[in-house]
């Protein structure tokens, strides 16, 4: 399984840095970024509640969270900020990615105007979506002069099917222009041969952080209320972040980081929120390993049966998958510990074809 790819987009100014910091500890300057022409890239640990519960059980040496990779974009270059938002080489990019993560500024800052003039994120969300949309359409643009010079020569047959290759293409394209995006959109047959050969960009899962001032984090609850009204949709999600300060507390100790947040009395950061809504955004649940010598969460794909999430570990116990001893953390948290569960009877035995649950507590039983 490649590690999963969150692409960052947003306006310039919107602290997409600061957020790409924020999410992966990160140091890059911010600011001048926008001057850069490569992509930021680094990886964030996935909180999850359920290792530290599980690690007070076990007492491992290690604990390893799941991961995610975000990818930070340049914005364009200093005096074109007015540019499209997306280039035909940052379209490229965002057809690798398996979530987008757009970032909209919701903060007040006279030192680095916002290039529109004023602060409304709402405009933003509305014109950076539009500009996604259109990505699409010029790529289906290019895909229908591709599928209409091949008409010259072409059999009687072939013609046929090209005809109404073009037929669905623009019919898709229509959708498009009335602002409908393609994620979780099933395809008939006729769509997915059309579109055998374009990857839309709108069929990503969207998440959208609004990059808040500490000044608001009081009204975050009212933010992501406003937020969640306005980020609808199949695979859509939000979360106000206080970008500034989280990035600033990830270069904290682990322990005067800890310390600073509880002087805060905040409740749950936006920015934990957030990793996670990419996480699950991008079709990924996590199963557990426990032991003494380490507790791990492992990232699989939604609905993944137990034999290829073996796989996960290591290729050997894939190959030589016996069954898989399962438990609901859940149920392992009630009874105290492996040996309870078997006693209570949760811990059960499980074959290849078994669904792995978010949550599932498994050891893997192989032979090679």
């Amino acid at each position: 399984m490649l590690p999963v790819r969150v692409a960052i987009i947003g306006l310039p100014r919107s602290g997409k840095t600061t957020i790409f910091n924020a999410a992966t500890r990160g140091r890059i300057a911010v600011g001048d970024f926008s001057a850069r022409s490569s992509a930021n890239v680094g990886v964030a640990k996935v909180p999850d509640p359920r290792l530290a519960r599980l690690t007070a059980m076990f007492n491992p040496e290690k604990v390893v969270p799941a991961e995610i990779t975000y990818v930070d974009f340049p914005g364009p270059p200093p005096g074109q900020e007015n540019a499209p938002t997306f280039s035909g080489e940052t379209v490229t990019a965002l057809q690798k990615a398996d979530a987008i993560l757009h970032v909209v500024r919701g903060f007040e800052n006279p030192s680095a105007p916002h290039p529109k003039g004023s602060v409304d994120p709402w405009r933003d969300i509305d014109a950076v979506g539009f500009d996604l949309l259109f990505a699409d359409i010029a790529l289906i643009d290019r895909r229908i002069q591709r599928v209409t010079e091949g008409l010259r020569g072409s059999r009687a047959s072939e013609r046929d099917n090209s005809l109404k290759d073009i037929e669905v293409l623009k019919s898709v394209q229509a959708d498009l222009e009335a602002g409908k995006p393609m994620r979780g959109r099933t395809l008939n047959d006729s769509e997915k041969r059309a579109l055998r050969d374009t990857f839309l960009v709108s069929t990503l899962p969207y998440l959208v952080a609004l990059n808040i001032g500490e000044s608001d984090i009081p009204r975050s609850v009212e933010l992501e209320a406003e937020l969640a009204r306005r980020v609808t949709g199949t695979l859509t999600g939000s979360a106000a972040i206080a970008g500034q300060l989280e990035m600033e507390l990830g270069q904290m100790a682990e322990a005067e980081e800890k310390e600073f947040r509880a002087s805060l009395g905040a409740g749950e950061p936006g920015l934990e929120r957030m990793i996670r809504l990419c996480y699950r955004a991008a079709g990924l649940i996590s199963f557990l390993t426990v032991g003494p010598d380490e507790v791990r969460a492992w990232p699989v794909a939604e609905h993944t049966p137990a034999q290829k999430a073996a796989g996960r570990v290591h290729s050997d116990i894939e190959r030589g998958f016996i069954r898989a001893e399962v438990v609901a953390y859940n149920d392992l948290v009630s009874a105290g510990g492996l040996a309870e569960t078997r006693k209570a009877g949760t811990l059960r035995a499980e074959g290849k074809d078994y669904v792995v649950k978010d949550g599932d507590v498994i050891n893997f039983l192989f032979s090679v």
